[in-house]
């Protein structure tokens, strides 16, 4: 797990978008994000509103079951994200263009796979500097998802797909509802 201890000092703030967190970068594909998503299991999707993407992006070999999932198309880079809040250590992967844009944010839960995380940050690839250390535009999330991802492949394509979460403990749930309000944005349903 990166990012829940790398800290020594305890960063006590509400909000992802103001913790002062530790990060590592990965370069990586819309593709191998896909089909390394369903083995994290429960997470907390949080994507961009729409006005931080292109209408239709299109992406060779990834067909999306959702409009919501969009922005996970959008992704070349991963901030792996961690820090301590008042709630304790939360962690989570930032999903970047190329232009260094934050698209969105998937967040670890009691639930999540942890296993799972790992295999897809070995998956993404090699670490590197942070490639954009001028200041981002700031991350508006359109909602917050409990979700399961799924990938499959239909005639040569892989599918992704998101489904509500069915095994959410009350700790997690909870943790989604905190985060979600941090976000300032609402707990929403997948389906």
């Amino acid at each position: 797990m990166f990012g829940w201890f790398a800290s020594t000092s305890p960063l006590y703030c509400r909000s992802a978008q103001a913790v002062s967190a530790q990060r590592q970068w990965l370069q990586t594909s819309p593709q191998c994000l896909a089909r390394q998503l369903p083995l994290l299991g429960c997470v907390l999707y949080t994507p961009a509103r729409a006005v931080a993407m292109p209408a239709e992006p299109i992406v060779a070999g990834v067909l999306l079951a959702r409009r919501e999932l969009a922005p996970l198309l959008q992704t070349r880079w991963l901030a792996a994200a961690g820090a301590i809040t008042e709630d304790g250590p939360r962690e989570w992967l930032e999903c970047l263009d190329g232009l260094g844009q934050l698209h969105a944010r998937l967040h670890l839960l009691p639930d999540t796979d942890y296993l799972g995380w790992d295999a897809l940050l070995q998956a993404a690839g090699t670490t590197a500097p942070d490639p954009w250390p001028r200041q981002r535009r700031g991350f508006r999330p359109a909602g917050a998802y409990l979700v399961s991802f799924r990938h499959s492949e239909l005639a040569g394509l892989g599918t992704l797909e998101a489904v509500p979460a069915c095994a959410v403990s009350g700790l997690g749930r909870l943790i989604a509802q905190r985060i979600a309000k941090d976000e300032a944005v609402a707990l929403q349903d997948a389906s």
